[in-house]
């Protein structure tokens, strides 16, 4: 029986907004498997980024059950929530959040830093030019974010994300400032990323062209979440 490396059952999510609270999440109940690259596409407003930030540790859910790996998350505080992250989950912005001051390899780096703070320096360097590499930006690694495309900003954020070898993937949005045949690169080796390394991907979309190649595609529409059938998400 194949674990599942994130799920929810019946968890839903309230925010308060002035004086009222808002239903944000509705009776979610989902699963990812290892290896698995899910879309999720609904329109702006819809909850999508709220299920990546309760997947993601970052939001706490009203009721439900939410874990991760094999953590409940509903009962841990803030402390044993970021382990959690450390042990399991890389995210990929659409923005990309690089810091400006530092190397492509030392923003790589950071991550591994913030991750284990046990690792020697040496190992630290040689899994961050690894991931580089990985990426196709090892003669890279030396430059700036001012000296890299938008398609090398967004590798150098790729190779952040799984350098702490995640089982899980969120990417929210990775492709929206990146123009077309850039974008395409982009999605190609994360889909080939998650392959090689049995990691589960949640992706997060406006694009449906995209989402059909996930082997999964789900809608969120309102706070309800759906299973998409393959005609239905062709159209």
């Amino acid at each position: 029986m194949i674990e599942n490396i994130a799920r929810t059952r019946d968890m839903n999510l309230h925010l308060k907004s002035g004086g009222s609270a808002l239903h944000i999440l509705k009776s979610i109940t989902f699963a990812i498997n290892p290896g698995e690259v899910v879309s999720v596409v609904g329109p702006s407003g819809s909850g999508k980024t709220s299920l990546l930030m309760v997947l993601g540790g970052l939001e706490k859910v009203s009721d439900g059950l939410v874990s991760v790996g094999r953590s409940d998350l509903t009962g841990l505080d803030e402390d044993q929530l970021a382990d959690v992250r450390r042990q399991n989950i890389g995210i990929l912005f659409q923005n990309f959040h690089l810091i400006p001051s530092m190397t492509a390899l030392e923003n790589v780096a950071l991550a591994l830093e913030i991750a284990f703070d046990d690792l020697p320096l040496s190992e630290i360097r040689s899994r961050a030019r690894a991931a580089l590499a990985e990426v196709g930006l090892a003669e890279r690694e030396t430059h700036l974010p001012s000296a890299l495309s938008g398609g090398e900003q967004q590798r150098v954020g790729l190779a952040r994300a799984i350098v702490t070898r995640p089982r899980l993937l969120l990417a929210d949005e990775p492709t929206g400032n990146l123009d077309q045949e850039t974008a395409a690169s982009a999605i190609d080796l994360l889909f080939s990323l998650a392959r090689r390394n049995t990691m589960a991907v949640l992706l997060i979309t406006h694009d449906n062209g995209l989402a059909v190649r996930a082997d999964r595609r789900m809608r969120m529409d309102r706070g309800e979440l759906r299973e998409l059938e393959r005609e239905a998400a062709l159209s």
